[in-house]
């Protein structure tokens, strides 16, 4: 019985040998056939291939899918028209042919653009959704600039430009450079916040001063003195600056520094 088996699987194997060895003759002569053929098939297949080039491109500028409409969204500094021009994007032209990276690159390169997507609806619109910065102070670095909430410096302030925004000062243009960029905008950053906690009049800020060796001292609008706030738990020191004036109202002129660098106290300086 073995020997049986052992025959059955020797057969079965030379069976499968030979099926295989047909193939691999098969093969080649399919391999042969195609290379002596390729030369005189060469320009039919290179004609064939040209004519399928011209149909994709046809259908690539069909009409249907020609550019009918541009919509912006999120553009309020930019106008839409603006917005459309920086990205390049022309009515009429194939919504193929769009190029969504390269059209975000030259509307990101605009000093109030933040975030920028754009993409096509198919089949003949595309979206261009931009998210812009918000300027919340302005930095006197020689000229000055808008900063937005996140501390970056993005755009030199012309003739004309809103101006009601409190001024930083005692920054200097190597504090923006790498590596103390990051630093110096968290450092922004936290006056902003504590700029917000001051609120509108009477406490409103007109200018953030920074020290070279830390801290900062707010000018208020309303009052003609110096705030020294040092740095951190602006809350508590809102507090006490609350009590503070609240003892001297009436009498605010007379005051001419409020120093809140020390723990739990106020040494104020008269004028």
């Amino acid at each position: 019985m073995g020997v049986f088996f052992s025959r059955r699987k020797k057969q079965k194997a030379e069976r499968n040998g030979g099926r295989l060895g047909l193939l691999a003759l098969i093969a080649v002569a399919l391999f042969a056939a195609s290379a002596s053929t390729f030369w005189l098939l060469d320009k039919e297949w290179r004609q064939v291939i040209e004519a399928a080039d011209r149909l994709v491109d046809a259908f690539l500028e069909h009409e249907i899918f020609a550019v009918r409409e541009i919509k912006v969204k999120g553009g309020e500094k930019l106008g839409g028209a603006e917005i459309v021009a920086l990205a390049a994007l022309k009515h009429g032209a194939s919504v193929w042919k769009v190029d969504p990276v390269a059209a975000e690159k030259r509307v990101a390169a605009h000093p109030w653009v933040r975030r920028v997507l754009v993409r096509r609806e198919f089949p003949r619109r595309v979206v261009i959704e931009v998210e812009e910065r918000e300027a919340k102070a302005i930095a006197v670095l020689g000229a000055l600039y808008y900063v937005d909430r996140e501390g970056f410096v993005f755009k030199q302030v012309e003739p004309g430009d809103n101006m009601d925004f409190p001024l930083l000062t005692g920054l200097e243009p190597e504090d923006l450079a790498y590596p103390t960029s990051f630093a110096t905008r968290q450092r922004i950053q936290e006056a902003l916040r504590l700029n917000d906690l001051m609120g509108q009049d009477p406490l409103a800020v007109s200018e953030i001063h920074f020290l070279k060796q830390g801290g900062v001292t707010l000018y208020p609008m309303t009052y003609r003195l110096a705030l020294q706030m040092g740095w951190g738990e602006w809350e508590e020191k809102l507090s006490r600056l609350e009590r503070v004036l609240a003892l001297w109202k009436g009498q605010e002129e007379r005051l001419g520094v409020l120093d809140f660098r020390f723990r739990d106290q106020v040494v104020a300086r008269v004028k």
